[in-house]
């Protein structure tokens, strides 16, 4: 069975601010680096990491308070120059290519379909369990396994399993 993946039309708010202070020149891009240099400080922007793992900042835009990753204006920065360049599919992700979320330098950053942003050779996340495994666990859940039986076995959290058994992760594996 395979699913069929359409666009969904939509701009991103970040994506429109943070190539609006690109234009105005309250903030610059140092590509190498995978920083944005403030303008007034002319130092990089004190990103701070979220739960997510991801750098991100507010900055204000028209009377809000907008969240920013540090990885998706260094992407926007340094391959947009208009508002149509902007990417204008929702679903379209910015994927860190060798999988360290911390290096945000542009070469390191490509824009790819969010479905293939969390399959193994993407990058962004590193599976932790093979397919005999994931068909070992969907097994078991459906031989009515509880899942924090299967999460304390496996040595993950119980959402994880839930994921799992549900195909929101390793939908490519069988069983």
């Amino acid at each position: 069975m395979t699913q069929e993946h359409k666009p969904c039309p939509g701009l991103r708010l970040a994506d429109r601010v943070i190539l609006s202070k690109i234009l105005a020149g309250t903030w610059k891009l140092d590509a190498e680096n995978g920083e944005i240099i403030s303008r007034n400080t002319g130092k990089p922007l004190s990103f701070s990491r979220k739960n997510n793992g991801y750098c991100s900042i507010r900055a204000r835009y028209m009377g809000f308070m907008v969240d920013i990753t540090k990885h998706r204006a260094v992407y926007i920065a340094g391959n947009c120059r208009t508002m149509d360049d902007l990417p204008i599919d929702l679903n379209l992700h910015i994927d860190h290519i060798n999988g360290n979320i911390d290096d945000c330098r542009l070469a390191n950053l490509r824009l790819i379909p969010f479905w293939d942003n969390n399959h193994p050779l993407s990058g962004r996340k590193k599976r932790i369990f093979t397919d005999d495994q994931v068909a070992d666990i969907r097994r078991r859940y459906a031989d009515g396994e509880p899942p924090r039986f299967l999460a304390a076995a496996f040595g993950v959290n119980k959402s994880t399993i839930h994921r799992i058994v549900t195909r929101r992760s390793y939908a490519e594996v069988g069983l």
